[in-house]
């Protein structure tokens, strides 16, 4: 038997869980030094992964009572596995922080203005006031029901005697010529 082929490499023979620690064994050294290299030097993490994979491994063999025909490709192929697997899972998580960051970042923004936004809001509320102070009283009326004491259209028109659909529409031109006013922004 060639050392390529592991314990279970003779014509055509299959390893089974209890050959595959012997391979394990066998390859250890080309096994770990594959895991070096996947992992570009980092000795602690190839340890872990190939942990992983012999567990994994052993698993797989007594769930499935499998038997394998190249134990050592078999290793290799799973430690590689195990390894993109890694990756995968590492690139989600730091996926899944990078966007916890953005969420916390995007509240801290809106839950506490900025004091020039503060400001702005402040001045453009001063600017509308003036306004509705240069209205005609029935339109100052009509600002009072529907802004401050928030009423109904129904009762808007039932107070000013018209119908409610007229009662949007005055309240439409009220808004309109609000906006327009000279310091009110967007």
């Amino acid at each position: 038997m060639s050392g390529h082929e592991g314990m279970a490499g003779q014509a055509g023979e299959a390893a089974t869980q209890e050959d595959i620690w012997g391979n394990w064994e066998q390859d250890r050294i080309v096994l770990r030094c594959r895991a070096i290299r996947l992992t570009r030097g980092n000795v602690d993490e190839a340890e872990d992964i190939l942990s992983s994979t012999v567990l994994k491994t052993l698993d797989y063999l007594r769930q499935h009572r499998a038997q394998i025909r190249r134990p050592r490709a078999f290793l290799l192929f799973a430690l590689n596995n195990e390894f993109v697997s890694r990756c995968r899972r590492r690139a989600q998580e730091n996926a899944q922080l990078d966007r916890s960051a953005d969420v916390e970042e995007q509240a801290g923004a809106t839950a506490a203005p900025g004091h020039e936004q503060a400001l702005q809001v402040q001045e453009t509320l001063a600017a509308v006031m003036a306004e509705v102070a240069r209205l005609p009283s029935d339109q100052r009326r009509l600002f009072r029901m529907r802004f401050r004491e928030e009423r109904s259209y129904a009762d808007i028109a039932q107070a000013f005697g018209i119908s409610q659909p007229l009662a949007r529409k005055r309240v439409q031109l009220l808004r309109e010529r609000l906006r327009r006013a000279p310091g009110v922004s967007d």
